[in-house]
């Protein structure tokens, strides 16, 4: 029977297995480090800035369909009125298949706003994650040369 008491931080010795990881040293204080940090959090500034416009564009855009349903049901209640009852069961067919037909555009449309926002956001984050890469490599790369210089 096994005994489900134990703890797992118990099993393993982090401490060891971390430092035989042989991770290379950064000077926190670089300022290549510095100064990758700010571009990472100017990135997060400009996704965040992409989402919420586009988080205001959508609200916009449910605003002006909500208005626009607003005002066609108000257009067609008062038409139906106005008819006999054959003619208002006709129109109500055809008020209900434009509607169908417009909440269909405006769906694709919001999902257009959605998709847009998205690709926006990560596109920043995406291209600034692939630069830190290359700066991170940069950083370790000078660190090996300046200790290669340092030991000749």
């Amino acid at each position: 029977m096994f005994n489900t008491n134990t703890n797992f931080f118990e099993i393993f010795d982090f401490q060891k297995i971390l430092s035989a990881a042989k991770m290379p040293s950064l000077d926190v204080n670089s300022e290549a480090l510095i100064n990758s940090q700010k571009k990472t959090m100017e990135a997060f500034a400009g996704a965040s800035k992409a989402a919420f416009e586009g988080v205001n564009a959508f609200s916009k855009k449910q605003v002006e369909i909500l208005n626009d349903a607003i005002a066609s049901a108000k257009d067609v209640t008062s038409e139906i009125a106005k008819g006999n009852v054959q003619e208002s069961v006709a129109k109500s067919v055809d008020s209900l298949k434009s509607a169908i037909i417009e909440a269909q555009a405006n769906v694709a449309e919001l999902a257009k706003i959605n998709e847009k926002t998205a690709k926006e956001a990560f596109d920043i984050l995406n291209a600034r994650f692939l630069d830190s890469l290359t700066e991170i490599k940069n950083v370790i790369v000078d660190k090996k040369t300046a200790t290669t210089s340092v030991k000749n």
